[in-house]
């Protein structure tokens, strides 16, 4: 038995007891909630108390669409996402090769829709800077990426040195795969990179998209058999597989030939089971074409092969989940969807309540469907915040007006159709404070929703969408998982999307639980615990 703990003197975020200001953590739950009179009268010398000296407690951030491997890759590899120009990318790779002599050079996070001049450096000027080592640079969305001359010719493409060359969705996974170091001892590394960087973000679960061409099984079975002592000093991992599967059948053995744990288990099939590509490297599959490139993308899963996928999950029980960025993608997983509730019933198909990661191409007919069949819309705000608006990579890639319609949080809510937000990590960072920001501040007004929800949709909403069977999860209440984070002090308010007027009362007595200002500098992350287990720790105990 661990000793219980009694946190004092903080702001706690719990709707039940709007007044609380300690709580007691006994066994891995909330024990006790209450006022600091009360706690006073509770403390005994077998408990452990700590002062928090007015910091905020909240519930912790559960990350729902994240890729572990490559954020560890991102993290202690190569930085571009501050690059201006090719220039720029050629600087760092010569400087990360001064650092590390004769060692292949990975970085990623470069994006040319940010740069006065896209023009991007050749094969050959990235052999000439890197020394003639293999270079392998990802764009921000991991979609495509740059590489070296001596890479494409190992891969056995037939590239010209001397033109900017990027390969397509079929030959990305081919040159990622000669570049990157794929053992099991290196999955685990970058995954615990991963995990402990998205503990100090107070993050307290995060759902991993595994994939064939993303890193294999191999990747996938390195995060679930980590032992279960060490799993519980983590955030917790529930995992989508990206297997395309038909029957029944086939769904099941594909969930049953993976690890299953308390700590991490496969929740689902699909994830990043594409439906199309990104709109940042022009494979998003579009109704109307792209404005500044001829054509309109490419259709990876037809209406009939996502119904079989959904109608074998469903019947095996299995969420399914598919990545559908543009709105021909989108229309296809709904058409696919709407072909396996007529097929099982549309209950059947209801209660699984299936995934559509991103859905950056919903329309108001889309939601009304998505809303009928049950389905979660797993977004990520980031997206609007780097991309969205009238000038940035939406607007170059759609136009003004249709990039305004994309990411429609709003619409979403407004409908009542479940949201949970994540990172899709490596492309934008883990910080849920910005993610809920994003949120507040979309560039189409009508599609911000507020801080409060949008929390919601980080917490409580993403335990709900990977159908997580305790229902107080993500909450803070008596007799929940004591899974919490801790926050430095700041001011706190109850903040609407015009950020001119709260939509709630801040009035205690209103029962309305307040987050930090968000016009701010986000607070810094003091602790973060998951079941009573600490998994990150500033406060200097």
């Amino acid at each position: 038995m661990s000793t219980p703990v009694m946190y004092r003197g903080a702001s706690i975020y719990a709707a039940e007891d709007p007044f609380a200001t300690a709580m007691l953590v006994d066994d891995g739950q909330i024990a006790w909630m209450g006022t600091e009179t009360a706690a006073s009268t509770l403390l005994s010398s077998d408990m452990r108390c700590v002062d928090l000296d007015g910091a905020l407690i909240t519930p912790a951030f559960v990350d729902s669409h994240v890729h572990l491997t490559q954020l560890g890759e991102f993290l202690t590899g190569l930085d571009l996402s501050t690059a201006t120009r090719a220039a720029s990318v050629l600087d760092a790779v010569a400087a990360h090769v001064a650092q590390a002599p004769g060692q292949p050079v990975v970085g990623h996070g470069w994006d040319e829709t940010t740069w006065n001049d896209q023009t991007l450096p050749t094969p050959d000027q990235l052999q000439r800077a890197s020394g003639n080592v293999d270079v392998y640079l990802s764009r921000i969305d991991v979609h495509t990426g740059l590489v070296s001359a001596s890479l494409a010719a190992r891969a056995g493409l037939g590239v010209d040195g001397s033109v900017p060359w990027l390969p397509d969705e079929t030959e990305h996974p081919l040159v990622r795969s000669l570049v990157m170091d794929r053992t099991g001892d290196t999955y685990a590394r970058m995954q615990a990179h991963a995990l402990e960087h998205l503990a100090r973000h107070g993050h307290a679960a995060a759902v991993e998209m595994a994939a064939p061409y993303i890193g294999g099984g191999e990747d996938l079975e390195a995060l679930l058999s980590v032992p279960d002592e060490v799993a519980a000093a983590t955030p917790a991992v529930y995992a989508y597989w990206g297997q395309l599967v038909q029957t029944e059948a086939e769904a099941e053995a594909a969930i049953g030939s993976f690890r299953r744990s308390r700590h991490r288990r496969v929740v689902g099939l699909g994830g990043d089971l594409c439906a199309d590509g990104s709109l940042g490297s022009h494979s998003a599959a579009l109704r109307a074409p792209y404005v500044d490139v001829p054509g309109t993308g490419e259709l990876l899963l037809d209406a009939a092969t996502i119904g079989a996928h959904v109608e074998a999950c469903t019947a095996a029980g299995v969420q399914a989940a598919f990545h559908a960025i543009g709105d021909a993608a989108v229309d296809n997983v709904l058409a696919g969807t709407a072909r396996a509730a007529q097929s099982l019933g549309e209950r059947q198909v209801h209660r699984l309540g299936h995934r559509i990661e991103h859905a950056e191409g919903l329309d108001a007919a889309g939601i009304q469907e998505m809303l009928r069949l049950g389905m979660t819309a797993s977004v990520q705000p980031q997206f609007d915040s780097l991309w969205g608006g009238t000038d940035q990579l939406y607007a170059q890639r759609l136009g003004a007006e249709r990039a305004l319609a994309l990411n429609p949080f709003g619409s979403l809510s407004a409908a009542g159709v479940p949201l949970a937000l994540g990172s899709d990590a490596p492309v934008t960072t883990p910080d849920a404070w910005a993610a809920i920001a994003a949120c507040m501040n979309h560039h189409t007004v009508s599609e911000r929703i507020p801080a409060r929800a949008a929390f919601l949709a980080h917490t409580r909403a993403g335990y709900r969408a990977v159908r997580e069977p305790d229902p107080l999860a993500g909450t803070l209440r008596w007799g929940a998982p004591a899974t919490f984070a801790v926050w430095e002090p700041s001011e706190l308010e109850v903040a609407s999307p015009d950020s001119g007027s709260a939509s709630f009362s801040t009035d205690a007595r209103a029962r309305t639980p307040m987050l930090p200002a968000l016009d701010s500098p986000a607070p810094r992350c003091l602790s973060t615990v998951r079941n009573g287990v600490v998994l990150h720790e500033e406060l200097g105990l």
